[in-house]
């Protein structure tokens, strides 16, 4: 990112908003897989998802409506609650394989699409429920986040302070609202805490002492 558009979203973000328009999501689309294309789309209060891949050697189509809640913070949790609706797969009559079988038939239950990635797939750990039409994640679980402790708990420490507490897409971007003490005052002085006596932790018991 360069400067000045960084110096852009932290204006914005004191406003209490960040815009990541669209195109730029789009742009970073382009050329992702040959096998895979997805295009999206502003559908209020989220996005329309579509688009086409290759599974189990058949052309599969595929639609959905997404939208995410704010960042909840709660322990040393940061968890986004994401919304799947209005999912629709097809395929080709002549097809091959069970899963185009499947979709022919209407046997795919598209009405609970997360129940439906947990049970066919494996999911990260930082995807701590799948249910019904919800995909909770948390943030904290990133791999690049979990195994750093001191970055962990300086994360957990800023985010109690300033934190995304809305998203939703209109003028055809990505609204982040921000808002102050997303968890509370109690949250941020615990977080703080934690974050402060990392260190010392450390110090004490080195990695690898019992």
């Amino acid at each position: 990112m360069e400067p000045a558009q960084a110096l852009r979203l932290m204006m914005r973000a004191l406003g209490g908003r960040i815009s990541i328009p669209l195109s730029a999501v789009r742009q970073r689309l382009i050329g992702i897989s040959e096998r895979f294309e997805l295009d999206i789309a502003e559908a209020p209060p989220g996005l329309r998802v579509r688009g086409r891949a290759h599974a189990l050697g058949a052309p599969i189509a595929f639609s959905a409506r997404i939208a995410a809640e704010g960042v909840e913070v709660k322990g040393e949790q940061r968890t986004v609650r994401i919304r799947l609706s209005e999912v629709a797969l097809a395929t080709d009559d002549d097809a091959p394989g069970p899963l185009a079988d499947a979709i022919r038939t209407g046997m795919i239950d598209t009405g609970n699409p997360a129940t439906l990635i947990g049970n066919m797939i494996s999911l990260p750990d930082m995807v701590v429920e799948a249910r019904g039409q919800s995909v909770v994640v948390d943030l904290m679980k990133v791999p690049a986040i979990a195994r750093d402790e001191t970055l962990r708990a300086a994360i957990a420490a800023a985010t109690s302070y300033v934190g995304v507490t809305g998203i939703e897409v209109a003028d055809d971007s990505i609204i982040l609202k921000i808002g102050v003490l997303p968890g509370g005052p109690k949250e941020a002085a615990l977080s703080t805490a934690r974050a402060a006596l990392m260190p010392l932790v450390r110090y004490l018991w080195p990695e690898g002492r019992p």
